[in-house]
Order: structure tokens, then sequence, then C-alpha cells
């Protein structure tokens, strides 16, 4: 094995090893090397990126079209920090199992969060069972390379249906998780899921890691059973809409607004 996949393998090891339940893995999401180095250095155990956050910064729209500026900025992360990074790679960019392996490998990553979004329908969500397939195809490619790539499969049950009925929605969330898990992932992300009670009854019901979104406090979410936290895009509009404060207040005048 080369040394590049040797290091990969470890890296993709470590970051399986970094989601328990009961003691989640919290990540801030980076969108380029500076936000990713300051996630280091603030003594983040890993980096995902958010492909909201990417596209955004390089001018794209985040609908499965930015393959190009995901990679590109992916590829400049990995080379920039020493820690884990997982890429978020939305529905898969088109790529076949194989061809989003060998792109994320090429990258410097070693984990990936794939939504079952339907982009090109515009349907809603993705028929479940193909999405199982899918999963199960880039599982088994990683398995061929050899690097035990990690797999967040996110569900998009929450955002795609906010107006279904609670209990339906959680049962639909619950049957693709189980699909999900089968196929090969590691982790499933239902999206939008931050309620304490609901997050403990979906890792109970599982038995298997679950990535949630921020509540206050973060500690619910770990007795709840969460395995991983992430804010998404949360970060990277946080920053920018402050950016935009800071500059109004510059351009009125404000000599101090920046420092």
């Amino acid at each position: 094995m080369s040394t590049d996949m040797t290091r990969l393998t470890a890296a993709a090891q470590r970051l399986r090893e970094l989601h328990q339940p009961g003691n989640p893995l919290i990540l801030v999401n980076a969108w380029d090397v500076a936000s990713a180095r300051q996630v280091e250095a603030a003594g983040g155990l890993a980096v995902a990126t958010s492909s909201a956050a990417v596209a955004a910064a390089w001018g794209e729209q985040d609908n499965n079209t930015g393959r190009e500026a995901a990679f590109t900025a992916l590829r400049r992360i990995t080379r920039a920090v020493g820690i884990p990074v997982t890429a978020d790679i939305e529905a898969g960019y088109g790529l076949t199992g194989g061809e989003l392996v060998a792109a994320l490998l090429d990258a410097g990553a070693v984990g990936c969060n794939i939504e079952d979004t339907d982009h090109i329908s515009g349907a809603g969500l993705r028929d479940a069972g193909a999405q199982a397939a899918y999963l199960a195809k880039v599982r088994a490619a990683a398995t061929a390379a050899g690097v035990p790539v990690v797999i967040n499969a996110r569900i998009d049950t929450i955002v795609r249906h906010p107006r279904r009925d609670a209990q339906a929605t959680m049962q639909e969330t619950l049957r693709r998780a189980r699909l999900y898990f089968e196929a090969g992932a590691d982790c499933v992300y239902p999206i939008g899921l931050n309620d304490p009670v609901l997050v403990a009854e979906l890792t109970s019901a599982l038995g298997r890691p679950v990535n949630v979104n921020p509540s206050d406090p973060l500690s619910a979410l770990a007795e709840a059973g969460a395995a991983r936290v992430s804010v998404g895009a949360g970060a990277f509009r946080f920053m920018m809409a402050e950016y935009e404060r800071r500059a109004k207040k510059l351009l009125a005048g404000d000599a101090k607004a920046f420092s």
C-alpha cells in the first residue's frame, strides 16, 4: 500500500472512531483553507465542509452542480490541515459510486456526506431504495480501494416535508435510516433534527451513529445519544452576516468597524 493510501486509511479509521454515541464529534463546517485552519486551531478533531458554504464562496448554486468548486476547495483544505476531512458532496454530483470514491481519495478526504434529495427531477426526496443502492456502490468502491471512507447518509425528510405529520416524518426517517445503514452507511443525518427528545427516540430505535444539528445545551444532545453534531452552513452565514454588518458601519463612517 502506498504511503498516501496508508495515511488515508489511518485518517478514515480515526474519523470513524470519533463517532461515539453519547460523546459526539462536534463539527464546525468549513468552506476554505482559512476557515478549516481556524477549526483545527480551535481544537477541532476533524474538518467537515459545507456544500452550501463552498458554493456561496465560489459564486455557485447549492443544487448538485458545483462539483468543480467542491473538489477544488476540498483538495486545498486537506492539504492545509492535519486532521481528518469529510466532504459534503450534496447528492454525489452525478458521479458513480466508483467515481465518487476516487474523487474523494484523490482530494484527500476520508468521509462524505451524501443527501437523498432528488435534484434531477426536483420531486423532493429520492426513492429510498435507489438511494440505498447508490450508497451500497459507494461503500463497495471504498472497500475495493482499501480505505474505510466514513459515509454520512443525509436524510432530508424533515426539510423537504416540514408540514408533514411529525410521527409520519419520524417513521419515514427511521425507514430510510435502516435502509441506508444496511447499504453500508456509517452514520445517518436527518438534517434539521435537534430536539433532544426526538434524537433520543431515533438513536434508541437505531442503535447506530446519528448526526444532528446543534441545540442548547449541547450536553442534552450528547445525553440523547447523538454521535455527531454539525452546524452545516451556519458558521458561514454567521460570518457573512457579521461581515456585512461591519461593512455597513464602516461605509457609514465608523472607522472602528473592523477594529
